[in-house]
């Protein structure tokens, strides 16, 4: 047996270690009475484990090393796994949101977590920022961050910044009201309503008024001048997003008969604007 700093692991990890290949041997057995129609005649049921090792505490965690041949000083510690029924995880476990296929890999966001951290949170099912946005709604990112020894500053940034607006296409709208012109822009995207709030809307530095908004597009009242420049959108100080436009020159589309605000897009009141 290895020795040394090396062989020295938190007991969550051995625990999920363990647990992991538990259900690797689980699913093997599935996969053979499933693809050879052979009858399962015998189950896993309960395993006991006693673990001689010596017990140290680490930044709160208990780490421990296993203990060497003839070593007299170490611990032993009794491990029982037994077998759980699916009520009994259902009655327990958190009821988390089905992955959509529009949502972001936590694998994703590499820059921000390490692939160590990414495997702390796939450890408790989250593996996608909506199931790690869920459970912040439910106000567990504490539990989150206290069971992953992840920040939870660090979990705020992450989230903020996959589900920061993402804009795709601004152009040009409007409506004719006798010889004047209402002009407005239109805004495609994702992530635009967070919470059900549209998020803060400004054009070279000047606040612009937000008219109609839902999850991908929202309507834009421009000022003189807000045309053309950079156009940003954000829900707080620290992710936002920014695009260059210029629509200063653009005709606006012909009147469409019936057409003008997506009446399927909620108003906002004056305090968007």
């Amino acid at each position: 047996m290895r020795t040394g700093p090396a062989s020295i692991v938190a007991l969550e990890d051995f625990i999920q270690a363990v647990q992991s290949q538990l259900d690797t041997a689980q699913a093997r057995m599935t996969l053979k009475a499933q693809n050879d129609s052979l009858a399962l005649t015998f189950a896993i049921r309960d395993i006991t484990m006693d673990l001689k090792a010596h017990v140290e505490m680490r930044d709160g965690q208990v780490h421990i090393k296993p203990a060497g041949s003839g070593d007299t000083e170490a611990s032993v510690l009794h491990l029982v796994f037994t077998a759980i029924t699916k009520p009994m995880i259902e009655e327990n476990a958190i009821q988390l949101a089905v992955d959509t296929k529009d949502d972001t890999l936590l694998t994703e966001m590499t820059d921000e977590l390490s692939e160590e951290e990414i495997r702390r949170l796939e450890r408790i099912g989250v593996r996608t920022v909506s199931k790690l946005n869920e459970m912040r709604q439910q106000g567990l990112g504490r539990s989150v961050g206290r069971i992953t020894n992840l920040p939870i500053d660090k979990l705020e940034r992450v989230l903020s910044r996959a589900t920061r607006p993402m804009i795709n296409d601004v152009r040009i709208d409007g409506e004719r009201q006798g010889n004047s012109v209402r002009r407005q822009l239109r805004v495609r995207g994702r992530n635009l309503l967070r919470d059900g709030s549209p998020p803060r809307a400004m054009i070279d530095g000047r606040p612009v008024g937000i008219v109609q908004a839902t999850d991908t597009e929202i309507v834009l009242a421009p000022r003189d001048g807000q045309l053309a420049g950079q156009m940003s959108l954000a829900h707080d100080d620290v992710a936002s997003s920014e695009v260059w436009f210029d629509l200063s020159e653009e005709p606006l589309p012909p009147p469409v008969p019936g057409a003008g605000l997506d009446e399927r897009m909620a108003p906002y009141p004056e305090r968007f604007q």
